[in-house]
Parts: structure tokens; sequence; C-alpha cells
């Protein structure tokens, strides 16, 4: 392990018994982070996390490599992951008989599978595709598992919340932010950010392009963020409702307990995602 990551195992956790068990994988763009669960028992076996990588996808290789937690054969496999060739489509616009008419709109055109994954509401298909090189890494050692853009878990969790809110999932220096206004989610997005002064802009840019009502909107934080520290005290001054957020996951969750219990709200809730 190094100075910016972690790795937290249940005692009673046996390898031998992968087969039965999930494996939840989130890549971001400079993170990295998987958790091991036991569906039947409702259990969280394992959690590794490592913050400030260069790239989450080289760490991911070069994880398979040592991690031997990794190299086990799971029931199933869940990976959320970072990728810059996205759209989101209105259902109304949607053609699921031509996806590759998206790849146009992507950020690399050559791109080996086209993704296409349904927000709970239904109104909108997000159609995406991992880069070339990770579309190689991640199908080589996980053929068969289920693919997801990296801002799935905390879709599935929005989905289910009902006033005006903003949901921001930190890491050391990016935000995954979701907007949820009149129940919908109106607004999806990361940003990489180098200092206070950029997190500035970006949530001034938010508030006032998405023209958001900062004292009746709920801000839900999660990630790598605490009470009173300056990413916090910045969003107090604009916000009036803020919070940390832990989106209660139907697990056993004991090995968090030395833990702040919002780190993982995102990568747990990939567990809901289908």
């Amino acid at each position: 392990m190094n100075n910016n990551s972690i790795l937290l195992i249940d005692p009673n956790f046996e390898p031998a018994e992968s087969k039965n068990l999930s494996l939840l994988v989130k890549i971001g763009a400079d993170t990295f982070s998987y958790a091991i669960t036991n569906a039947t028992e409702k259990t969280l076996l394992a959690v590794y996390d490592e913050q400030e990588c260069e790239n989450g996808y080289d760490k991911l290789q070069e994880r398979l490599k040592t991690d031997a937690y990794l190299k086990l054969p799971y029931k199933e496999v869940k990976i959320a992951a970072h990728t810059q060739n996205i759209i989101f489509v209105p259902q109304e616009l949607f053609n699921q008989n031509d996806t590759v008419l998206y790849t146009k709109f992507f950020t690399e055109t050559d791109v080996e599978n086209v993704y296409v994954q349904p927000s709970l509401q239904q109104s909108v298909q997000t159609i995406f595709a991992l880069p070339p090189t990770a579309e190689k890494i991640i199908g080589e050692h996980w053929p068969n598992s289920t693919k997801l853009q990296h801002n799935a878990g905390l879709i599935e969790l929005a989905a289910q919340i009902e006033t005006a809110s903003i949901i921001i999932d930190f890491s050391v220096s990016s935000f995954q932010i979701i907007y949820i206004n009149r129940n919908k989610i109106t607004f999806s997005q990361s940003y990489q950010f180098d200092n206070l002064d950029e997190l500035t802009y970006y949530i001034i840019l938010i508030i006032n392009e998405l023209n958001i009502n900062t004292k009746q909107t709920n801000l839900k934080l999660c990630g790598i963020i605490h009470e009173d520290d300056e990413k916090w005290n910045l969003l107090a001054q604009y916000f009036e409702k803020v919070n940390l957020w832990v989106a209660t996951p139907s697990l056993n969750t004991d090995i968090l307990d030395d833990m702040p219990a919002h780190y993982y709200t995102s990568l747990l809730a990939l567990q809901q995602c289908v």
C-alpha cells in the first residue's frame, strides 16, 4: 500500500468462495477503487481505494498484476468507468437499432463496443464507449462484466430523490455532480480541479448556467470531503442546506466502522445498478 491507498478486509472473508461473490469496480480519471460483496448474506467483505492516481486505467492495470483479490473468479462483476466517449440522448430521439450513429460525438470515434445504459426514469439513454486500451484490459480479465458509466451509482441513488437537490461526490482533485430538479435528473457531469480557485469557478458556473436556487436546493456531499474543510466551507458560502450524504446500502458495512461512512457512497451504490 502507498500513502494514497487503503485496503479494508473482513476477517471472515474466504477468497475460495469468490464464485458466490460480487466485485464492484470504479475507475475514475484520478482514482481507482473496488468493493467485494456477498449479495446473499448482504455483507461488505472488502474495500480498496486509491486516490490521486495519475490515471485510473493505468492503476487498474498495475493492480491486476499485484492484487490477488482482483484475480479471483466472481459470480458478478460491475465496472463503472470514466470515459470521455459519452453522450446523453433523450428517449424520444434514441435509435436503439443504430447506436453506432452516436460515436461521431465521442472524443475517440474508433471504439470497439458501444454501451447503452438507461436511467431509472427511462427518459434519457446514456451511450458510451470505453477507451480502446481500457476495453482491451477489461475484456481480457472480465469479459462478462457489466460496464457502466462513471456516475452510474450516483444516478441510481439520485433517481430516488424527489426534492430539488445537488449530489457531489469528491475525490481529492475531481468531483462528480448530479442536479435533480422537479423530480428529474437534469444535469450530470464530472470535473477535475487543481486548487480551490478552480473548484470555485466550476461551482459558480454550474449555479449560474443552471439557474439554481441555492436557498431551496439541498446539497448532498460524499466522497473525500469533511465538515469544515476548505471544500465544505466554499460550498457553504453558496448553499444554505449542506449535508454529508450516506446512502445506507442493504449491506452489513462493519469493516467501514473506522472510516467516514460517506467516503464510499458512490462505490457501494453500484450494487443497485442493473
